[in-house]
């Protein structure tokens, strides 16, 4: 949200569309057999940009709050980035994950390896999956380069009503020129809807690039017994700067969704992130 609310004068020079990496996806697709599955996994997932350097987190678990893997769903619950990924220059994706190992003296470490992405920009925005491959596991990332875009920073809040009881809920969000990749924004299971006391839903992820020309989607849905589901969305414009917002419904509850966009910066950020 660097230049959400930022006003240029007729003689600034404000940043344009660039090319950035959207990360929709991470499982672990393979694992030496000294790992039997289930997995307990904590550890972190980051990317580095030539912005600054710095680690700008996608995942991260501590050992205390590991993640439970299976070979029913090997994915990993992806919590960032915190600002769009540009690729200016070679982007790197750094995986760091150990497996937990209850009752055992050492935590093991089942993939450390650096992913690197610098391809040259294409006409259009497209899917590219990498299958990297270490000595103690195989790691299968999704990824998108979004071409000429911007940063959406998005948020919902509760105006009223009550989550359907019972209900499993899912928030997404994708730009509409790769309609059938979608990130996810929150998934819960419980049928609570995760929210604070200002009535803020506690999404796990916030920030989508989409193309300057494009737009972008923003789903809820709500999945009940026998397959019952309740769905709504709302399709916003991209733009430069500024804030959009529309109410979506799901059952009872009517939701507030606010997208914040901004331009996003091609200079190196002077004391980092």
């Amino acid at each position: 949200m660097l230049y959400t609310d930022k006003k240029f004068g007729p003689n600034s020079f404000p940043p344009q569309p660039m090319e950035t990496l959207q990360i929709f996806s991470l499982k672990i697709a393979e694992t030496s057999e000294r790992f039997p599955w289930p997995l307990d996994v904590f550890g972190m997932v980051v990317a580095r940009d030539s912005l600054d350097q710095n680690r700008n987190i996608i995942f991260h678990r501590t050992r205390d709050n590991c993640q439970t893997i299976s070979t029913e769903n090997p994915y990993l619950e992806l919590t960032g980035p915190s600002r769009a990924v540009v690729v200016l220059d070679p982007v790197h994706l750094e995986v760091m994950l150990q497996v937990k190992r209850a009752g055992q003296a050492k935590d093991e470490c089942i993939s450390y390896l650096v992913v690197r992405y610098g391809d040259p920009t294409w006409m259009e925005s497209r899917v590219i999956k990498r299958v990297c491959a270490s000595k103690l596991s195989t790691v299968e990332l999704t990824l998108g380069s979004i071409v000429r875009s911007v940063e959406a920073t998005i948020s919902v809040q509760v105006l009223g009503g009550s989550w359907p009881d019972g209900f499993r809920g899912e928030f997404t969000a994708n730009t509409t020129s790769i309609e059938d990749m979608k990130i996810q924004l929150l998934a819960f299971g419980d049928g609570k809807l995760p929210i604070a006391s200002d009535g803020m839903v506690k999404l796990s992820r916030r920030v989508v690039s989409v193309e300057l020309k494009g737009e972008l989607r923003v789903s809820v849905k709500a999945v009940g017994g026998q397959a019952v589901e309740m769905i709504d969305s709302k399709t916003f414009k991209a733009r430069r700067a500024g804030r959009r917002k529309a109410d979506v419904e799901v059952g009872s509850c009517k939701l507030k969704v606010t997208v914040a966009w901004s331009r996003i910066s091609d200079r190196q950020y002077p004391g980092g992130w």
